[in-house]
């Protein structure tokens, strides 16, 4: 009978409870007992918690000021790995979830997204360069200094890459490998040392990180493929490292890799599904790394219907899980000429709709790993360099929403080359990296302002109060989201705690609503999004809610809020409002 590793999240006693090996042994088989009895745990898994214990010190002390108790905000839950036989999958459904088992979820290999080959590649990665007009992005002083990179592949090889001209910093204390006998920055020569040869065309002097989570951990794997739950562990000590910097300048996370086909997953619709499901714990991390300020882009993939990979199986055009999420820069691949290559997978993603974002440039001779530095693999580390060249001015700060990671993809979306269909299109979203535009704009990021040169050389200097983008087509913002301004019940004196129902119902995926009517002068705010259950409403619950921003303006008289929520229609949406002066 053939088996299938899973995912099991489970909540811990109490917050001081140690994630012993004994502990967590004892505590996993009890609770999978009797429906899950030939559950096999994963001894050599070490693991991962999830607790959302986390408080920037722009958060720190609100709960408390206005009397909440947020004990139970951000429960203190862990995942261990193991494999059943597909025989008990049904028995998944018959599981207790509450305590301590919070749920039960696909751990699908994922795989690097190198491509099929065949075509010749077109230009070189000098011709990237000046695509990008990277001598104008160093001579502006972006190039990538202070900021880590953090390649999430199959290992970097440094003494290979300063043999083909790159010479960035390189900080191996905490690089990360899934197993012992691993080397960081001294792994074989392979896909992970392209896509970091790839990010130092646009930031040269950036700090590498490897992040080696794509070893052959996989039953039956190749050395470029991994299990999702690895990523899990990787990204939790991403998560960690980004924590413990006293000065975060900027922490940039590439991903070139991804789950091929939807057979690799459970099925959408069940609750441990990958591929549809933001509440994965994979999915989860990521939005919580992206919360903290770190850019992550993932590949859109390989799939596109013109020249897919022999793993799609035929499915093409779906961007899966993380590639596909609300949070991340998703993107897609274009050659030298600025044309989308036939394997980039087009859109719609499974999480958020409105994917890929962006295109980067692919296909070209390059890194000499192989004849062509190529797939939407080649097109993300691109990419990620621009960003972190942007991020060499232009820092994060966490009480400045114009240095948030959203505000940055918003930045690469305004000013990237249009092709496709005017605006937004799901073959190469807002259209392709632009460093010669961004190389013209200067960041002042104690004030906010971001003054650029027009075409025709005249200053325009401009400043944002916050990060929403302009609208786009049809009137929808760049992210496809919807607007509608709501004012709540009278709201007497300068603090207050309501509940009530947003005027208008919520859509799939992002959403911005504007409260207005706050007392002048209101200084902190918090919202809870959640649904409005009624009456006979079999699904109550069932949708997930998550908030991206929550920002004041016009003195606090009015809120502005962004929300995503994963269900497949609209539905009647409540938010709870706690604010004061």
């Amino acid at each position: 009978m053939t088996t299938r590793k899973i995912m099991v999240e489970l909540r811990r006693e109490s917050k001081d409870t140690e994630l012993t090996t004994q502990y967590v042994t004892e505590m996993t088989m009890a609770s999978l007992a009797p429906s899950l009895a030939k559950f096999r745990i994963d001894q050599s898994f070490e693991a991962v918690s999830l607790a959302s214990d986390y408080k920037p010190s722009a958060i720190a002390g609100f709960a408390e000021a206005f009397g909440i108790d947020d004990s139970a905000i951000g429960d203190d839950t862990y995942v261990i790995r193991g494999e059943i036989d597909d025989g008990d999958l049904p028995n998944i459904n018959a599981l207790d979830i509450g305590q301590p088992v919070v749920g039960v979820y696909s751990d699908p290999p994922i795989s690097a997204f190198i491509t099929c080959g065949g075509s010749p590649p077109l230009g070189t990665d000098a011709d990237v360069e000046r695509l990008l007009c990277v001598p104008k992005l160093s001579a502006k002083g972006l190039n990538g200094s202070g900021v880590y990179v953090a390649v999430v592949d199959t290992g970097i090889n440094m003494q290979y890459l300063n043999s083909r001209g790159k010479h960035p910093a390189f900080d191996a204390i905490h690089s990360w490998v899934p197993r012992a006998g691993l080397i960081p920055g001294s792994l074989p020569v392979g896909h992970g040392t392209m896509c970091a040869f790839d990010v130092c065309i646009a930031a040269p002097k950036c700090t590498l990180l490897d992040i080696a989570v794509l070893q052959s951990t996989a039953p039956g794997g190749s050395v470029m493929d991994g299990l999702l739950s690895d990523a899990v562990r990787a990204y939790a000590h991403l998560r960690a490292f980004w924590r413990s910097l006293a000065n975060r300048k900027a922490l940039v996370v590439t991903n070139s890799w991804g789950m091929f086909h939807p057979n690799w997953d459970f099925p959408v619709g069940h609750p441990g599904n990958y591929s549809n499901n933001a509440n994965h714990p994979f999915n989860r991390i990521v939005g919580t790394l992206e919360r903290e300020g770190a850019d992550i882009l993932f590949a859109a993939g390989n799939c596109g219907n013109e020249c897919p990979d022999g793993r799609c199986s035929g499915v093409v055009n779906a961007i899966y899980g993380a590639n596909s999420h609300r949070a991340v820069m998703s993107v897609a691949g274009v050659d030298t000429a600025r044309n989308r290559v036939g394997y980039s997978t087009k859109g719609p993603g499974r999480l958020a709709p409105n994917k890929p974002d962006i295109s980067g440039y692919t296909h070209f001779k390059g890194s000499g790993v192989y004849p062509a530095d190529s797939g939407t693999s080649a097109a993300t580390p691109v990419v990620a360099g621009v960003v972190a060249a942007v991020r060499t001015r232009k820092a994060y700060r966490p009480l400045i929403p114009t240095t948030w990671p959203r505000a940055i993809r918003t930045l690469l979306f305004r000013t990237a080359i249009d092709k496709g269909a005017p605006g937004y299109d799901l073959e190469y979203g807002w259209g392709v990296v632009d460093g010669c535009k961004l190389s013209s704009v200067v960041f002042d990021t104690a004030s906010g302002k971001e003054s650029t040169k027009n075409m025709d050389g005249a200053e325009d200097a401009k400043t944002r109060d916050d990060v929403v983008p302009s609208s786009g087509p049809a009137g929808e913002d760049l992210d496809g989201s919807n607007s509608t301004p709501i004012t709540p019940q009278a709201i007497a004196g300068p603090t207050g705690n309501l509940f009530f129902r947003l005027s208008r119902d919520s859509a799939p995926g992002r959403n911005i609503h504007t409260i207005s009517g706050l007392p002048s002068g209101t200084k902190t705010i918090s919202i809870w999004v959640t649904e409005w259950v009624q009456p006979n409403n079999s699904h109550a619950g069932g949708a997930i809610f998550s908030t991206s921003s929550v920002q004041l303006f016009e003195n606090g008289t009015k809120c502005r809020f962004i929300f995503d929520m994963n269900w497949g229609s609209h539905l009647p949406t409540g938010v709870q409002l706690i604010f004061g002066s």
